[in-house]
């Protein structure tokens, strides 16, 4: 399939009722700002028992590119790549159901890689915020009012070709497929585009798999072997 001139964003929820109306609402706005080009959005439903699928779908109006997917494997990096099988778009993006793109997501980002050929992906900045109450526990660049550079999907803008290129999300990792695939990208094409501006707000919420500190170290651990050994093998013996 030849992809389309536009962005396709993929939006995976899980029991999000409560969040999912926000985030959708964040890329009605942004699209207001879309110079050119179709905006598609694909929403994974791992399956929520709350009203998250009917919240959702209430928001066609505003998203008349929107389509709900029922997932149909298990955990966050395989829904992102149901959702990356599903898109259609020359450009793909992301953005939780925790999350909200600001209002300049979709103006600064294409415009960034339109001026820059050769960039695989780019990304802003990303203000962190609560949701329900302040994650305790959670590392310090994600306390709430925090503002760092976006090395997190819901942030990144990238080329359908570096997923050709770098691969996937790894199934198997349950935290850290995110940090991952950044990983992987940057060391097989070379680094983001980074932005001054803010692109997304993240959600911050007790009971989150980030907030997992002890799982996360573990997985961080293994990502950090496997760029070492891909590190070795480019560099030879």
């Amino acid at each position: 399939m030849t992809p389309s001139a536009g962005i396709s964003v993929v939006v995976v929820s899980l029991n999000s009722a409560a969040t999912i109306g926000a985030a959708l609402d964040s890329l009605i706005a942004a699209r207001e700002r879309l110079a050119a080009g179709h905006l598609e959005v694909i929403l994974v439903d791992g399956g929520s028992q709350d009203r998250t699928v009917e919240h959702a779908a209430s928001r066609r109006s505003g998203l008349p590119g929107l389509r709900i997917l029922q997932q149909t494997s298990r955990g966050i990096a395989a829904a992102r790549n149901e959702g990356i099988r599903a898109a259609s778009s020359e450009f793909i993006g992301f953005c939780d159901a925790d999350d909200a793109w600001t209002c300049d997501a979709l103006s600064v980002r294409p415009e960034a890689l339109q001026r820059d050929a050769r960039a695989w992906g780019v990304t802003g900045q990303v203000s962190f915020v609560s949701v329900e109450a302040a994650a305790p526990g959670a590392p310090a660049r994600r306390a709430a009012g925090s503002i760092h550079a976006g090395y997190t999907p819901g942030a990144i803008l990238l080329r359908r070709e570096a997923l050709e290129r770098a691969g996937t999300f790894d199934e198997s990792l349950r935290i850290g497929a995110d940090a991952d695939w950044i990983l992987r990208a940057s060391q097989t094409m070379g680094p983001l585009l980074v932005l001054p501006e803010t692109v997304l707000e993240k959600g911050v919420r007790a009971g989150s798999l980030s907030t997992d500190v002890e799982a996360y170290r573990m997985e961080m651990l293994l990502i950090a072997r496997r760029f070492l050994r891909r590190a070795r093998t480019h560099d030879g013996p």
